[in-house]
């Protein structure tokens, strides 16, 4: 059960069957504990808490994980302790808990560290990046992520830098660096889409969209709504007022 569980979290998570994922998940938890497998088990519920979490369900996802933190003591592999805090992480997130959510994600990463594992370093520092962000600290931020851009390149992790770009553009439109803003929404956009990754092209879209309603000058304005129609047409999305 456990195997077919794994093998079939990847198709929930990006089909976004998420209820199937939660139901399933509770077979393979008990799968887990009948073959006393404390790290599987650990694996296990934190899988069906990122799919609770993603459902909107956060007690559902924060009772799963109190369940795994008691078991890292017997699960040995300090991977497990990295996926738990970034859980938690991402729930302190939801809930606007953003100096939470950066312990917890800062906490993650030094797990991390302590592999060390290369990809899991630079998802941990994209994600203290995001809690920055959400505390308004944007200047700490862009440093966070400039490191975590330049370690994604070093290791050849580019379906991130799309992420860590969209980001950035957050972290220097709250500074109210438009033309910088700008340009790393539309980098953003421009490698999600070359990666396929359409939920971040949306993001990077809409995030543009609102750094032109915020421009001062009417031709500034003018000329990031003009980008915006021409990424989406190179991408062939509608405009937002265009009905399906």
């Amino acid at each position: 059960m456990v195997a077919l569980y794994e093998s079939l979290w990847s198709l929930y998570h990006s089909r976004k069957h998420l209820a199937e994922c939660v139901a399933t998940g509770r077979l393979a938890i008990e799968a887990a504990q009948h073959e006393a497998r404390p790290d599987v088990e650990v694996r296990m519920r934190n899988q069906v808490a990122r799919a609770a979490y993603e459902l909107g369900d956060l007690d559902h996802a924060d009772s799963e994980l109190t369940s795994a933190t008691e078991l890292l003591g017997l699960a040995g592999d300090p991977r497990l302790s990295g996926v738990v805090w970034e859980t938690r992480g991402l729930i302190a997130l939801a809930r606007d808990r953003a100096a939470e959510a950066r312990d917890l994600f800062e906490r993650a990463l030094a797990a991390n560290r302590a592999v060390p594992d290369r990809h899991g370093v630079v998802v941990q520092s994209y994600n203290v990046g995001q809690a920055l962000v959400a505390g308004g600290r944007w200047s700490e931020a862009l440093d966070v992520l400039d490191a975590a851009a330049e370690a994604a390149r070093t290791a050849g992790d580019d379906p991130m830098l799309p992420r860590i770009e969209l980001v950035r553009a957050r972290a220097l439109g709250g500074r109210g660096e438009l033309d910088r803003a700008v340009a790393a929404a539309v980098a953003a956009a421009d490698g999600a889409a070359e990666l396929g990754q359409l939920a971040k092209v949306d993001q990077a879209l809409t995030l543009l969209a609102s750094l032109a309603e915020r421009a001062d000058e009417a031709p500034l304005r003018a000329a990031y709504e003009e980008k915006l129609r021409e990424l989406r047409e190179v991408m062939g999305l509608k405009p937002p007022s265009v009905a399906d």
